[in-house]
């Protein structure tokens, strides 16, 4: 895997491969990472009130170092309750932007909320982005992915992208097409 990135700086190769080397499947080359942005996506209550142990916001870190994932997930306000205490034993990712359900798009954009200088304050091994190409925001978006991207590696950060293909030119059946997430996984491996 370490070897398809070789025109990354060490230091992004070397988050890379401390993300590859730590829990269950350290490695194998396979990666799992525990996102939760659920609660700043789809609010609280429909997030984690079946289980109301996720209202904690140390639950989900403690659930990915149990669970052996590669990394674990977050927006700020999460990351920032985790890093002290467990940031050196499981990666951490800083969800950089997040979208909500209080406004309701076809078209969605997610809203910057956390920057490079809040990963690397809090010892992250990476940024995350979410992205939704086929909207008609999709530009915008590419553009402040592309910034992200760059000053991440520009400071020895990697970045994972969640590229979903939605918006209001793609059918909601058509999402999961092969061919559709290819699309979506090729144009932001172009943009990395």
């Amino acid at each position: 895997i370490i070897n398809n990135y070789k025109h990354r700086s060490p230091a992004v190769r070397g988050k890379l491969k401390e993300m590859l080397n730590t829990g269950n499947l350290a490695g194998t080359g396979k990666l799992v990472i525990l996102p939760v942005d659920q609660g700043f996506e789809h609010g609280p209550a429909r997030s984690f009130a079946p289980n109301p142990k996720g209202y904690d916001p140390l639950f989900h870190v403690e659930l990915a170092i149990e669970s052996g994932c590669n990394a674990y997930a977050a927006p700020l306000g999460f990351i920032e309750s985790a890093a002290a205490e467990y940031g050196g034993q499981i990666p951490l990712i800083l969800k950089v932007n997040n979208n909500d359900s209080l406004y309701s798009s076809p078209n969605p954009l997610s809203a910057i909320t956390s920057g490079i200088e809040d990963a690397l304050d809090l010892g992250c091994h990476a940024i995350g982005f979410t992205i939704y190409p086929g909207t008609s925001e999709k530009n915008t978006a590419f553009e402040q992915l592309k910034y992200m991207i760059r000053s991440a590696h520009e400071n020895g950060l990697a970045a994972v992208v969640w590229s979903y293909p939605r918006g209001e030119t793609i059918a909601s059946e058509d999402e999961t097409g092969l061919d559709i997430v290819a699309y979506a996984a090729h144009q932001i491996k172009i943009i990395k």
